[in-house]
């Protein structure tokens, strides 16, 4: 009799020892699940981003002279090299040909990619801290507007470097095309490191302008928000239910308030970055002054219709590539919880046939 209530003793606690073992595997199974599928949303979020990066950067490039174009000099006192939109693609093509549309492809891709990614984990982990709710855990516009602040000046201090290269390597050019600061940067991908390894010393060189970025991201992520949300309702309103074509057509509106607002900025960040260091500018509010006194108000809208042109198709791009890896994401996710779920059904036999019990 104690012989047997022994064994039955030994094979209860092996059964329990097994079991607590299994209950563990699957919790850390699930939490590494979870976590696979929350970064896998920052991921696609970047991905979709450098997806429209690869489409508009062209436009972008001639956005970019465009505000470069008579850097410090009054208007009609500097030869136009870039007139209208059709003229400059055809100028491009015939001095530099159609590869230089995607000079800084690389860096621009980084940047892209590392403040989207930045961008969104930041503005998730303030929403998960409580600093987008009220007491009531009830989200506020404010409070939101200041987290997408915080995130996107966050994003765009760590993409800095790569955002500099970007600006550096687009502005350069054929002496007949060239304007605003010329840089030698021979290699592609050395880009960055030359960046770093200023006379100024390496964090001087490879962030400056980051301050001019801060305010550029920052007040375009709160923007996007704000506008971008409203105009939804509007479009739901008006009778667009697809959630994807009402995102699409509330981009392309939404980038008009979205660019007339932030192209000042944009334009003082392109000046900030393409310099070399401090050689024109030595703070934003300098950089607006003499914007302002040499060049004339029209000075901060150079190169708006391009940053528009280039801003609309972003969005849509960006959306319609996200939904498309959303869905994908989700089928892999219903993938994943099958496996998982005929894991549980093939561990649970093999517990049964071991030890014989229901």
């Amino acid at each position: 009799m104690l012989e047997r209530l022994l064994a039955e003793g030994s094979w209860l606690r092996q059964l329990q020892s097994t079991l607590d073992s299994y209950g563990e595997t699957c919790s850390r199974y699930q939490k590494i699940v979870k976590k696979w599928v929350l970064y896998r949303d920052y991921i696609n979020i970047a991905f979709a981003a450098t997806t429209a990066c690869l489409i508009t950067h062209p436009i972008d490039l001639i956005k970019v002279r465009y505000q470069l174009q008579g850097e410090l000099k009054p208007s009609g006192k500097y030869p136009i090299k870039y007139g209208s939109l059709p003229q400059s693609v055809k100028r491009i093509i015939e001095v530099d040909g159609t590869r230089a549309f995607y000079r800084g492809l690389a860096p621009a891709l980084s940047y892209q990619f590392i403040m989207n990614v930045v961008r969104g984990f930041t503005y998730e982990k303030l929403d998960r801290f409580g600093l987008t709710s009220n007491m009531n855990e009830e989200h506020t516009l404010p409070r939101q507007l200041a987290a997408c602040c915080l995130s996107g000046s966050l994003g765009a201090v760590i993409a800095s470097p790569a955002y500099l290269a970007k600006i550096q390597t687009q502005s350069q050019a054929s002496p007949t095309l060239a304007v605003g600061w010329q840089h030698d940067h021979p290699k592609s991908r050395w880009v960055i490191w030359n960046c770093f390894r200023g006379h100024k010393g390496y964090l001087r060189s490879g962030f400056q302008g980051g301050t001019s970025a801060v305010m550029r991201i920052s007040v375009a992520s709160s923007l996007q928000l704000l506008v971008f949300t409203n105009v939804q309702h509007y479009v739901h309103a008006a009778g667009i239910k697809d959630a994807l074509t009402n995102s699409c057509v509330s981009g392309v509106i939404s980038a008009v308030p979205i660019v007339l607002l932030t192209n000042p900025l944009d334009v003082i960040c392109t000046r900030m970055y393409n310099q070399e260091l401090a050689a024109y500018y030595s703070s934003n509010r300098e950089c607006a002054e003499k914007l302002l006194a040499r060049e004339g108000w029209s000075a901060f809208y150079k190169g708006a219709v391009t940053n528009y042109l280039r801003t609309a198709p972003h969005i849509v791009l960006t959306l319609i590539a996200w939904d498309h890896l959303k869905r994908k994401g989700l089928a892999m996710t219903q993938l994943e919880q099958s496996y998982f779920d005929f894991s549980i059904e093939l561990n649970h036999q093999a517990i049964k046939s071991k030890f014989d019990v229901d």
